[in-house]
């Protein structure tokens, strides 16, 4: 027996945030029913979409913060990020770092060596709880990536993105282009492994810890500053060189 609702509002998303909607209703008002006095954030999480990705949103015509209460009624629109206007002194968050920190759920480990080959500061370990994440992220100021849409809604995540790909390749893609990191790039500058700093060594330094062929053959060699993981420029090196290459500006 279908809910009969006592009061509704009409929601309209814009953009990317229509990512998370049905075919049948993207780019559509949509009529929404409640009881009581809910906050506008919950009105529109009911349909699905993670307060951290909306920047703006007007109720009948007017910024509102996400613990505004809208009259029966009202239309509600809400926004994704802006990359070509200024919405500062009304956006409902402040602005990241620029270039952001990331932590990433367990499921993205692939994606975490890749931001990190990208030299973008970013944590990531396969025993981190939800809470573990969100606090971290409230703590440093880090934005939350994940395809966990549960963990974007709770009221701690404060900086957060949906990842709409499952390919590792394609999601470096979508982040880089989502945070506009292209001009932050600073290729193999961290540790795939842990996210420490990686320096240059003297050759010396690495004899006895790589293969003999390999240190015959190459010449500079890098190392971990936390982990002590040691880097030279070998076939893997070009081939995240070449993908990470296509992202620079």
């Amino acid at each position: 027996m279908p809910v009969e609702f006592k009061k509704f509002v009409t929601i309209r998303l814009y953009g990317n945030l229509n990512d998370f909607l049905p075919s049948s209703v993207k780019q559509k008002e949509q009529r929404v029913g409640f009881w009581g006095k809910p906050a506008v954030k919950d009105l529109i999480e009911s349909l699905g979409v993670p307060h951290v990705e909306i920047f703006l949103i007007l109720v009948d015509g007017l910024p509102v913060n996400f613990s505004f209460r809208p009259a029966e009624g009202s239309l509600i629109s809400c926004y994704p990020k802006f990359s070509s206007i200024s919405i500062s002194s009304i956006a409902l968050r402040p602005n990241f770092e620029v270039p952001p920190r990331f932590v990433l759920d367990v499921h993205l480990g692939r994606l975490a060596a890749y931001l990190r080959f990208c030299g973008f500061d970013t944590l990531y370990d396969k025993s981190y709880t939800d809470n573990n994440i969100l606090d971290i992220a409230l703590a440093d100021g880090r934005v939350i990536l994940t395809r966990d849409k549960g963990i974007l809604r709770n009221g701690k995540a404060l900086y957060g993105y949906f990842l709409r790909n499952t390919n590792p390749q394609l999601q470096l893609s979508e982040v880089v282009e989502y945070f506009d990191l292209a001009a932050y790039l600073e290729p193999f500058s961290r540790c795939s492994l842990c996210n420490g700093e990686v320096v240059q060594v003297e050759k010396s330094v690495v004899e006895n810890q790589v293969p003999r062929t390999t240190f015959q053959i190459y010449n500079d060699f890098f190392q971990c500053s936390s982990c002590g993981q040691i880097y030279w420029e070998g076939p893997h090196f070009n081939r995240i060189a070449a993908m990470i290459s296509g992202y620079s500006k």
